[in-house]
């Protein structure tokens, strides 16, 4: 999957933040899944689904973290 010139930058502006990984991750999610403007919906699909994929098994490790 390519990654665009806005994707990459707002990616580069998360990391330089410290925020966490999941956090950065759901927050990307969001960002594309609700950007009709400027990412067609044929890319948003794959792009949030492609997320999705890494967000699942970073989820349940935190909320396993917080039952321990």
């Amino acid at each position: 999957m390519d990654i665009t010139l806005q994707e990459e930058i707002m990616i580069k502006a998360l990391r330089e933040a410290a925020l966490p990984p999941l956090y950065v991750l759901i927050r990307i999610r969001n960002e594309i899944s609700n950007d009709i403007v400027n990412v067609e919906e044929g890319r948003r699909v794959e792009v949030v689904e492609t997320l999705e994929k890494y967000i699942a098994p970073l989820w349940e490790d935190y909320h396993d973290g917080k039952k321990s």
